[in-house]
């Protein structure tokens, strides 16, 4: 009897240790490993032009704005078409700018389209 006792004891404490281990993991970890991938793919992908295709406000901050989830869809240079979503933290003036219908330039990574980044800029081919 004692047994059983201490197992359940044993899972109350284990249970808030794995709480803040996800809490970490996606308040810390996941964010940071987008932003690398998205610096890695502005440095080295290649840019296309893009429909966005919706805007969904996630319920993350970034430096006092919201992060939204931002799909776009897009041609590769072959020719494939490719829709794809990346997070990105939109002030008061991106939000009227990152609206579905609206226009936008990416860079995707062309070893794997679903990463991309919005480049935003005008591309010069």
């Amino acid at each position: 009897m004692n047994t059983w006792k201490d197992f359940f004891i044993a899972i109350l404490l284990i249970l808030p240790i794995f709480a803040a281990c996800r809490t970490v993991l996606n308040l810390l970890i996941i964010p940071v490993k987008e932003g690398f991938t998205q610096a890695r793919v502005l440095k080295n992908g290649v840019g296309a032009n893009a429909d966005i295709v919706s805007v969904q406000q996630t319920n993350e901050w970034g430096g006092n704005k919201p992060v939204c989830n931002i799909t776009v869809r897009f041609m590769t240079l072959d020719g494939k078409e490719y829709e794809a979503s990346v997070k990105k933290a939109l002030d008061i003036n991106e939000v009227e700018r990152f609206k579905a219908g609206n226009g936008t330039t990416i860079k995707y990574d062309p070893e794997n389209p679903n990463k991309i980044a919005i480049y935003d800029k005008p591309l010069f081919l």
